[in-house]
């Protein structure tokens, strides 16, 4: 009798072991939509590569989605997060029901570019200046170049609405526009093809172009997940300011450039503008809500609290540096 219930009772202690393990290996899935290769999706792909977000005990797969679609299919439960923060912050003024989790930058890089002979901003009066959607970050950025520059976006320049680079840079070409915004990479190859670079956004502009959005039903429904998302992705963040010579070579694969010296070139422009904790300081999130109101013409007061939700990230750079972890 004794060694019947001995040996039911190591039976269900293995029994408990057993699934107790098998809970504490189980991998989560999560899907990130991403629109172009951007800091954001640097971190991530670090993450996933040096197996951070393995570490957290998650699987992340990075689909590559159009803007807006990506908060569609965010918001329809079949991606997770998305990482065009300026579209995020876009819908969640308007009161779609997505908030912001991390800030990787609160500046753009964006370059003006315009053509060989114009050389100051005030020579764009009466001119076409390209932007990709009338009340996209690109379009908000280049009004306030031009204000603080003396003109008036409505009356002194035509703002013409186009795609990508991919269609812009060949309108700057065929002179179909005088000027229009570029990331770094395509700045500097406009300026090897001897257009002028009148102006960086970064010194006009505060404006997210780096960070990661959900809705707010994850948060509520998963807010642990999305803390070991969150921290993994910063680990991913960390490892990219810093290792600067793996990290471009990241850069290469993600950008498909062979280049090492143009690639090493936009890493030492870019990382200036990194927010190492991924989060920024209120008010300067404040004043970005205060300008996308009146890109929205959205008249209803919105606090931070309601388009951030800035904890996950502040509680994993807490516990990062009191473990003293590096990459």
């Amino acid at each position: 009798m004794n060694c019947q219930m001995l040996t039911r009772s190591v039976l269900i202690c293995a029994l408990f072991l057993f699934f107790t393990v098998k809970r504490s290996s189980a991998i989560d899935n999560l899907r990130v939509a991403y629109p172009s290769m951007n800091t954001s999706v640097f971190a991530l792909v670090i993450a996933q590569k040096e197996g951070y977000f393995k570490e957290e005990g998650l699987n992340v797969e990075l689909l590559s989605i159009r803007g807006e679609i990506a908060i569609r299919t965010t918001l329809a439960g079949e991606v997770d997060f998305f990482t065009n923060a300026g579209s995020a912050l876009a819908a969640a003024v308007r009161n779609v029901p997505v908030k912001l989790i991390t800030v990787f930058q609160d500046k753009p890089s964006w370059d003006l570019i315009a053509q060989p002979e114009i050389k100051s901003v005030a020579q764009l009066r009466g001119k076409n200046i390209a932007v990709m959607s009338p009340e996209g970050s690109l379009a908000v950025v280049a009004r306030e170049m031009l204000r603080k520059n003396g003109l008036d976006p409505t009356k002194d320049v035509n703002l013409v609405t186009m795609g990508g680079d991919e269609v812009r840079f060949p309108a700057l070409q065929t002179k179909s526009i005088q000027a229009t915004l570029f990331n770094t990479a395509m700045s500097i190859k406009a300026q090897k093809e001897g257009f002028s670079k009148l102006g960086n956004a970064s010194e006009y502009a505060n404006l997210i172009e780096g960070g990661l959005a959900t809705t707010h039903d994850k948060i509520k429904q998963n807010p642990e997940k999305i803390f070991r998302f969150v921290r993994g992705a910063l680990k991913g963040l960390n490892y990219y300011v810093t290792k600067r010579e793996p990290a471009i070579k990241y850069m290469m694969d993600g950008l498909r450039m062979k280049d090492r010296e143009l690639v090493s070139l936009i890493y030492d422009i870019q990382i200036p503008l990194v927010l190492r904790e991924g989060f920024s300081d209120d008010k300067v999130l404040q004043s970005m809500i205060d300008d996308m109101k009146k890109t929205t013409k959205v008249q209803r007061e919105i606090k931070v609290a309601d388009i951030f939700d800035l904890t996950f990230v502040k509680k994993a750079n807490e516990e990062l540096k009191s473990s003293g972890w590096k990459p």
